[in-house]
């Protein structure tokens, strides 16, 4: 909620600039995506506010959707806006931040500027692009990657040679490369190759029994596994280790096999899987998780590392790792030293670190990013899609068609990981109702899960079919021309594209804009209410239909009406919220206070500003302070908080002084305002910050159960 509060505040006073000067009609045209008009604005506002217009310019060139983009202006213009924003008086700077234009605004451009650099630069996959993007893009972490990468492209190349020679080359060089014992490896194993060249099992059981001292001894066990476990069924790793005992990936396929009996960690999984395998070496492991199967685990830091502790502080997996994610399924991705892998509840390793990224497990999957490309494996680490992929998106919708992309390519796979088709295209979305948007030329179109195009490339944008307040079979977006409309799967229009902007369904019916006048329509395509009220860009962005209402705007006022277009509250308002709890705020004189739904006033108009009731309780701020009023606008906590947020789950997070604390309904300071961040944590318990030193609050127990050192 206070996010939508902010957003509110910061629309209404974006709409009091829009007649102000270029550089804030520069970035309402960005907004509507008028980037012409951006372009000569900001071109026009450089003369008086050189930072603001570079900032906007750098946008305007970084955005992909538009005949300007070019990653090289909008670095240059975002280095530009950081040096003339040091130059700038200090009311330049206040006139700036105005419009969010500060150092950390610009740090983050600068940096998602480089970041798509890089994205450019992994794409086209050169060892060209790949130098103009470490000669021009500052970022010592993406440099060290980028030179990665390049080393790589050698490598590979030495491989698909696959000659000694070759290998020789490469590590002459590029002798610093982190490929290089596997080039030096390489070299040796040709002549292995060569004596095990017909690839079958009994060769290389044949090469071990007859050269158990080689040096080619791990590679040979390997194959041997590969071939024993190709299926990766838990039989088969069960029958590799009666085989081969003394094979030394046995270790790996019994965590394979726990895996696959135990991928939820229940009690019942551990205790079946005892049952089932009484030869498994480390029974006294699977004691231990029986005890801790159950446990929500939090991440600590503690001496420079990250571990997890339970609800009451217990440390039970110690703090050996560099970075740690949430448990997600039984799982949690960890670093140790550079790379990334997996650990069970109890600590135990699952999948090897050997990953750049990693990311949580859905549906049994996981995108993982390993020397620079992606792919996916399964939870017993078996790669699910090689790592060969620029990207790999899941589409997590009843469809489950999984997305890769591959030098400009995207390849389709269903849930199996069976091939469905490629095509060349500049970007695809995922998905839904048998539809996913793809971009060719700069437009817009449809495929359908075969490949086929159901509707046409021919719009400047599009968005994903959804059944969110509309028909079983989906609606989507289109904007043709610079005009809005609304398509259904088959491509047939529901809304021609002749409105300025189309808003999201909300309870059946989408706000339409056209010609600074306002209405609705239905599912359907049908104008249920008339364009008739007056736009303005915070009714198009917060307004929509909730409990059956919705506000408009008429000669500066505004009031709220119902689906059939009729006024519930005459517009009569400088401003109005929404009823909540039979009470809706509303504002005149430059006060807020309450009426009811007979359009009578209810509570004084008295606040600076009023937030809808949730309860019994409403927030409200007075003389630039927050508290709280009940149904009869009697302050029951008093506004002494700089911010506050609506009460959930018995509390509420408020802001004092630039520090934060925690409310109970009753008003009581839980946790003084001293905090520099406190965010919930689940079950029960808040992760807070202060002076750089996180801490758990158990809110049952209403104590700290860890801290970490100087907290």
């Amino acid at each position: 909620m206070r996010k939508k509060i902010f957003l509110t505040s910061y629309l209404f006073f974006f709409t009091v600039l829009l007649f102000a000067g270029p550089l804030e009609k520069g970035f309402e045209a960005l907004k509507i995506y008028n980037y012409f008009e951006a372009k000569k604005q900001f071109t026009k506002a450089m003369k008086t506010h050189h930072a603001g217009a570079s900032y906007g310019l750098s946008i305007l060139f970084y955005r992909n959707d538009n005949p300007f983009h070019n990653i090289d202006s909008a670095y240059k213009y975002i280095l530009l806006s950081e040096k003339k924003l040091k130059l700038s008086s200090q009311r330049e700077k206040e006139t700036l931040q105005k419009l969010n234009i500060n150092p950390s605004s610009i740090d983050e451009q600068r940096e998602k500027i480089i970041q798509r650099a890089f994205e450019k630069a992994k794409t086209e996959n050169t060892v060209e692009i790949f130098g103009w993007f470490l000669k021009n893009f500052l970022h010592p972490s993406l440099q060290t990657e980028a030179t990665a990468l390049r080393n790589k492209l050698a490598f590979d190349n030495a491989k698909k040679i696959n000659s000694a020679q070759s290998y020789k080359d490469f590590i002459t060089n590029y002798p610093d490369a982190e490929e290089i014992n596997d080039a030096k490896w390489l070299y040796d194993f040709t002549l292995f190759n060569s004596m095990t060249k017909s690839n079958q099992l009994e060769t290389y059981e044949a090469f071990i029994k007859q050269f158990p001292k080689s040096p080619y001894l791990s590679q040979a066990e390997d194959s041997i596994y590969s071939r024993y476990t190709k299926e990766g069924r838990i039989i088969d790793y069960h029958f590799f280790i009666k085989n081969h005992s003394q094979n030394h990936n046995v270790e790996k396929a019994w965590e394979n096999i726990y895996a696959l009996s135990t991928s939820e960690f229940s009690p019942n999984e551990i205790v079946l899987f005892m049952k089932n395998f009484p030869d498994f070496p480390d029974p006294s492991r699977l004691d231990k998780d029986l005890q801790h199967s159950k446990m929500s685990l939090y991440a600590f830091h503690e001496n420079g590392k990250y571990g997890f502790i339970d609800s009451a502080g217990n440390k039970i997996i110690p703090s050996e790792y560099g970075w740690v994610d949430d448990f997600s399924g039984g799982y949690a991705a960890v670093m140790k030293g550079e790379k990334i892998g997996y650990i069970n509840k109890e600590g135990k390793t699952m999948i090897p670190f050997s990953y750049e990224e990693a990311n949580p497990f859905h549906n049994g999957l996981a995108v993982v990013k390993k020397n620079g490309k992606f792919g996916m494996i399964n939870k017993t680490g078996r790669v699910f899609l090689p790592f060969e992929f620029d990207d790999v998106s899941e589409n997590e919708s009843a469809e489950k068609i999984i997305i890769a992309l591959k030098d400009g390519t995207y390849r389709f796979y269903d849930e199996s990981g069976k091939f469905l088709f490629e095509g060349k295209f500049e970007k695809a979305g995922s998905f839904s109702y048998s539809r996913a948007y793809i971009i060719q030329n700069g437009q817009y179109g449809f495929i359908n899960p075969k490949g086929e195009i159901v509707i046409p490339a021919i719009y400047n944008w599009a968005e994903n079919f959804s059944s969110k307040d509309s028909r079983k079979t989906g609606t989507a977006r289109l904007k043709l021309m610079d005009k809005f409309g609304l398509t259904d799967t088959s491509g047939k229009s529901i809304l021609l594209c002749e409105y300025d902007r189309i808003d999201e369904f909300s309870e059946g019916l989408a706000l339409l804009v056209k010609e600074k006048k306002i209405g609705f329509a239905d599912a359907q395509g049908n104008i249920v209410i008339p364009l008739k009220f007056d736009y303005s860009p915070e009714i198009s962005v917060t307004n929509g239909f909730k409990n059956g209402l919705a506000k408009v705007e008429q000669n500066k006022k505004r009031g709220l009406i119902n689906k059939s277009g009729k006024f519930y509250i005459p517009c009569e308002y400088d401003d109005i919220r929404n009823f909540s709890e039979e009470l809706c705020a509303v504002k005149r004189g430059g006060k807020w206070g309450y009426i009811g739904r007979n359009n009578k006033q209810k509570i004084n108009f008295q606040f600076d500003y009023a937030w809808d009731f949730y309860g019994e309780m409403a927030r409200v701020k007075i003389k630039g302070k927050t508290g709280f009023i009940n149904q009869k606008g009697e302050q029951i906590i008093p506004a002494t908080y700089d911010e506050a947020t609506d009460y959930k789950n018995g509390i509420s997070i408020v802001a004092s002084s630039g520090k934060k604390g925690v409310l109970d309904v009753s008003g009581k300071l839980i946790i003084a305002c001293e905090m520099d961040e406190i965010e919930v944590a689940g079950n029960g318990m808040l992760k807070v910050e202060k002076n750089e030193k996180p801490a758990y609050f158990n809110l049952a127990l209403r104590k700290y159960i860890w801290s970490e050192p100087g907290f």
